[in-house]
């Protein structure tokens, strides 16, 4: 570690008093300044939504002091980036490029990471690599391989799948036109303090805007979605009244009533008391209304997603926000909420 890093590592112990919690908040904790550290690779944490490194770090004065990174990715997108798990072997020496929290001692939200072989590992789908042109990972890897997608026509479950996000930028759009005073709200909240920083699972509508997968499946009158975002078990109630919401208890989720137009399942919930839109502190109120258009490709390999969010508390007009889904041979990862 050079004098320069073990000076930002004092420095940064002495003024963050804060506890470590969890990591499942928004950003903007972190500094914009991009800092290094380097050390031996200690612990692994490959979960959802974000991973996880412990690096062990001795100092010029031969003190030891581990580092938490929170990678800025998530094990769903590494794995179609090309980064894996085997390539953090624990005992070697690792690199890490990043943020540091402002809130909480030793703690880096880690974009690049160098290893001892001299390959890197680009955490985020947005970034070039910063050291190597040996990467995996990156905006040159972010978009899915069309080679993976399942042979979707034959298999003939419609819907009815896990569902991939086809890349970070592919077929996404986000239009949140937030008002002052949700904006002012913005501005004052504490990300470390937040419900989801002590892994309380959010309400509608945030699970369904995070780049995660989900599983629909069929249950008859029903549909359940489960997300991999905190593991968010939704029930759709397909053909249901619309007027039937109005006499359900307000709940974080909400009720759902879905109904099928040709190969686009549309679902609309109501009843939603969840306090918070996302995860920065934009106040919604209970007449918060959410419209989902789930459109099924004709050959059933791509999920067009597109969720409008009526509340004039927090909006000055519709919000909205669009993915493209895949269908791949993925793995389901659910959020596991201990790992930080």
């Amino acid at each position: 570690m050079s004098a320069k890093q073990l000076l930002l590592a004092i420095f940064t112990s002495l003024i963050f008093l804060l506890p470590i919690t969890s990591a499942h908040h928004s950003r903007s904790e972190f500094s914009k300044e991009v800092s290094e550290i380097e050390g031996e690779l200690m612990r692994v944490h490959w979960k959802n939504p974000h991973a996880g490194l412990d690096i062990k770090i001795t100092n010029l004065d031969s003190t030891e002091e581990t580092w938490r990174v929170e990678t800025y990715g998530s094990p769903n997108l590494f794995g179609r980036m090309g980064v894996k798990r085997e390539h953090f072997v624990v005992g070697e020496r690792i690199t890490i490029a990043g943020n540091i929290s402002e809130r909480r001692p030793r703690y880096i939200l880690g974009s690049n990471a160098l290893f001892e072989n001299g390959k890197e590992a680009v955490l985020t789908a947005t970034i070039k690599p910063r050291w190597s042109q040996d990467h995996v990972g990156g905006a040159a890897h972010s978009d899915v391989d069309l080679s993976q997608l399942v042979d979707a026509a034959s298999e003939d479950k419609g819907i009815f799948r896990v569902w991939s996000i086809a890349g970070r930028a592919v077929g996404t759009k986000r239009h949140f036109p937030y008002t002052e005073e949700a904006r002012a709200e913005m501005s004052v909240w504490d990300p470390v303090t937040a419900p989801v920083a002590r892994c309380e699972a959010p309400g509608m509508p945030t699970p369904m805007y995070q780049p995660l997968s989900f599983i629909i499946s069929d249950h008859g009158d029903t549909v359940n979605l489960v997300t991999e975002y905190f593991g968010t078990d939704r029930t759709i109630h397909v053909g249901a009244s619309p007027a039937a919401a109005a006499m359900q208890v307000a709940s974080p989720l909400g009720y759902s009533v879905g109904r099928w137009e040709g190969n686009t399942l549309v679902v609309e919930t109501s009843r939603i008391n969840y306090p918070y839109v996302n995860q920065a502190g934009a106040r919604q109120s209970e007449n918060v209304k959410v419209t989902e258009y789930f459109v099924l490709s004709e050959d059933q390999t791509e999920l067009a997603y597109r969720i409008e969010i009526n509340d004039p508390t927090t909006f000055t007009e519709q919000a909205y926000s669009e993915r493209l889904y895949v269908a791949l041979s993925a793995e389901f990862i659910e959020l596991d909420c201990t790992i930080f």
